[in-house]
């Protein structure tokens, strides 16, 4: 069964990026996030919606 939304490590892991910089692509106001849980909790990042928004971003700084 494919997994639907991935933690901030996963999603580095599949973005060859540090969870840090997860951590700072998630302020973006489009970035497909959110935080489940009390006082901030667990951030989950929507699987397929996350590799469509890494897809226009580099489709983005392709075409500047």
């Amino acid at each position: 069964m494919e997994k639907i939304c991935n933690t901030v490590e996963e999603a580095a892991k599949v973005a060859s990026v540090s969870d840090e910089q997860i951590r700072d692509w998630a302020k973006d106001f489009d970035f497909p996030s959110m935080r489940i849980g009390a006082r901030g909790g667990k951030r989950l990042i929507h699987a397929n919606a996350f590799s469509d928004w890494l897809r226009k971003k580099c489709e983005l700084r392709y075409w500047q």
